[in-house]
């Protein structure tokens, strides 16, 4: 749960900068951070964008 709330705080930190991460796996990104990121059902999390949830649940439990 550390990771999750460390990559959160993260998130809000980039939007606050006007910054945007993409984390990409294989080519194809699986999670969007900070600014342009567009949670929608996943809103709680923050400025997090999951793109593929399984990938993102490998990377940050993983």
């Amino acid at each position: 749960m550390e990771k999750l709330n460390a990559l959160v705080d993260l998130a809000e930190e980039l939007k606050a900068r006007n910054i945007t991460i993409n984390v990409s796996q294989n080519g194809r990104i699986i999670l969007r951070m900070g600014n342009e990121a567009d949670p929608g059902i996943l809103s709680f999390f923050g400025p997090v964008e999951v793109r593929d949830l399984r990938a993102v649940l490998k990377f940050v439990l993983g």
